[in-house]
């Protein structure tokens, strides 16, 4: 598994609710075998927009109904979606990012 650390309690998160989350990242996982990738929030929004599948309003976890690709491990197609820090985010990081957006 990806060095990610998902985010707790947000089950029925939005696309639009990462910006609460400075510096998370979609995590895509595959539920057999455990691999997993983190993807820029905004690039899946604009993806969905293109597509016509959905936007910033699409729950998190129904991004993964959308992807069409099999796992490169194991080759199944059991996606699961949250968002995930990156293993190199931390506290001092996300204040950081925080007040960079903010200003």
């Amino acid at each position: 598994m990806a060095d990610l650390r998902p985010l707790a309690n947000l089950a029925q998160a939005r696309l639009e609710d990462a910006r609460r989350y400075p510096g998370c990242v979609l995590m895509l996982a595959c539920a057999g075998c455990g691999w997993a990738r983190g993807y820029d929030v905004g690039k899946v929004i604009n993806r969905l927009y293109e597509l016509r599948d959905g936007g910033f309003t699409t729950l998190v976890a129904d991004v993964a109904g959308s992807v069409k690709r099999s796992c490169p491990t194991c080759k199944a197609r059991n996606w699961v979606t949250k968002l995930a820090y990156p293993a190199h985010i931390d506290a001092r990081e996300t204040r950081r990012l925080a007040g960079r957006y903010r200003n």
